[in-house]
């Protein structure tokens, strides 16, 4: 089933990759998105910008769990290869799968993946140093009781303030 599902992927056709994902019971958590999605137009929207990365998938360590003839537990972890043939980039993620049969045919009910934490391409940036200094200003303004300068720190459309 893994393989169908990454043969879609490779061959950019998010129709049939979202067509392997169940129309109801779904629960999907996908890599590289922040969604929860729970419905078919969710899953094919989802589908159709991540084709656009040209991914290609390879299970590096896997486990099959058996729940009932008709459904199973897939987990593990695998490998994306996304970008131009001439930059690809790879993404390791872990995955699960659950899978059930219905109408004849092998459905995802379930499907959560998320990158391999500390396995990334990116830069790690120790913020400490400028959590430090902010803090500081933060605190000396409020010392001085300059509220107008303590307001400005925080920011205006991104706010998360419990007093």
């Amino acid at each position: 089933n893994f393989k169908s599902w990454n043969d879609a992927l490779k061959a950019k056709d998010y129709e049939k990759a979202s067509a392997l994902y169940c129309t109801t019971d779904l629960t999907f958590l996908p890599t590289v998105s922040p969604d929860f999605i729970r419905d078919a137009p969710s899953t094919k929207r989802y589908f159709q910008d991540f084709v656009k990365r040209l991914p290609d998938g390879k299970i590096t360590d896997d486990s099959v769990q058996f729940l009932s003839a008709d459904s199973y537990l897939h987990t593990g972890m695998y490998t994306f290869m996304t970008g131009p043939d001439d930059d690809r980039t790879p993404v390791s993620a872990r995955f699960t799968y659950m899978w059930r049969k219905s109408d004849g045919r092998w459905k995802i009910i379930h499907h959560h993946s998320s990158a391999v934490p500390g396995n990334s391409n990116t830069k790690i940036v120790d913020h400490y140093p400028t959590a430090q200094k902010n803090f500081k200003t933060w605190n000396d303004a409020l010392k001085q009781k300059d509220f107008e300068k303590v307001a400005a720190l925080y920011s205006s459309t991104d706010l998360s303030f419990l007093p």
